[in-house]
């Protein structure tokens, strides 16, 4: 067997976390094929002599967090888009907040807001070890694994997770005015809570105006950087990941209390909101849906208040 030191070593300290084991190993063309074997799961991991990665195998977590580890780009890639970024540091030991959303673009299910600060260089370079990205380009199964190594990673008192359900979520957008509005209240909420003890405050960019709205709470001597595709940001990425493994822990919940799956997005959900207005009623798809999207128009054949934003 090759040296177990083949595989890269924050891959190696991922493997071992997770309980995946080496069960064997043979040369292929300018590198190692490994065998591994986690929970009855098996997959192929090649390491090339350049560093590069490969996974092999059939569909599983297993399979799901090697790949995860590599299209993260490991230790490499995090640091050449980091390089790239300029002055957008993505993984220095600068102690920052990152904050993130997801749901905002669901039909179904919550809004969730989510911040997480890293205190340093030692959480960043947990985060940098996990492979950590835009939760976006994260599998459903594999973000919610991601999502409680990130809260080990950084520490459960430094992170903040704000879960508007739907009917929440309507209440406080019509006070608030809109969408942007309310996330704004959000944001500004996680940053009261979490930036006392960061130099840099990073937020993903949901409207023009949201520089202005989260400025006076930013405390003195904290710098504000509001940016879109803030999620090459180490802190934002995390943030963005435990939104998201938030975000579909609650539609799974919702699942389960109207009795049938309910769909992602925005695009395919006609038929599954007929369905909940047939079996609960209007006030039943209050409970799973943000009704002021035009999909409820539709669904209800009645005009309503409001619009996607």
């Amino acid at each position: 067997m090759s040296p177990a030191n083949d595989i890269p070593t924050g891959l190696r300290r991922l493997l071992d976390r997770e309980g995946a084991r080496v069960t064997g190993s043979r040369p292929i063309d300018h590198g190692t094929q490994f065998d591994l074997v986690r929970n009855g799961e098996t997959a192929k991991l090649n390491v090339y002599r350049t560093g590069k990665v490969s996974t092999g195998g059939k569909a599983s977590r297993l399979k799901e967090l090697l790949e995860g580890w590599r299209t993260g780009g490991g230790r490499a890639g995090v640091e050449r888009r980091g390089s790239n970024a300029g002055s957008r540091p993505a993984l220095s030991g600068t102690p920052r907040l990152g904050i993130d959303e997801a749901g905002k673009g669901d039909y179904f299910g919550p809004l969730v807001v989510a911040g997480v600060r890293v205190m340093g260089a030692e959480a960043a370079e947990k985060l940098r070890e996990l492979g950590v990205r835009d939760s976006k380009t994260v599998g459903v199964l594999g973000v919610r694994t991601m999502a409680g190594h990130v809260l080990e990673a950084v520490g459960a008192e430094n992170a903040s997770v704000v879960v508007l359900g739907p009917k929440e979520y309507e209440a406080r957008r019509s006070a608030a005015g809109n969408v942007n509005e309310l996330l704004g209240e959000v944001d500004a909420g996680i940053i009261r809570e979490l930036a006392n003890e960061v130099e840099l405050v990073v937020v993903d960019q949901y409207a023009k105006s949201a520089r202005s709205r989260l400025e006076p709470v930013v405390p003195e001597g904290v710098k504000l950087e509001v940016r879109p595709r803030a999620e090459d940001d180490a802190a934002v990425a995390a943030a963005s990941v435990v939104a998201r493994a938030r975000q579909l822990e609650e539609v799974d919940r919702l699942s389960g209390e109207v009795g049938f799956k309910l769909p992602l997005g925005a695009t395919h959900v006609l038929d599954a909101a007929r369905r909940v207005v047939e079996e609960l009623g209007e006030e039943g798809l209050a409970e799973v849906a943000k009704t002021h999207f035009a999909t409820t128009e539709k669904v209800l054949g009645k005009k309503r208040d409001g619009g996607n934003e």
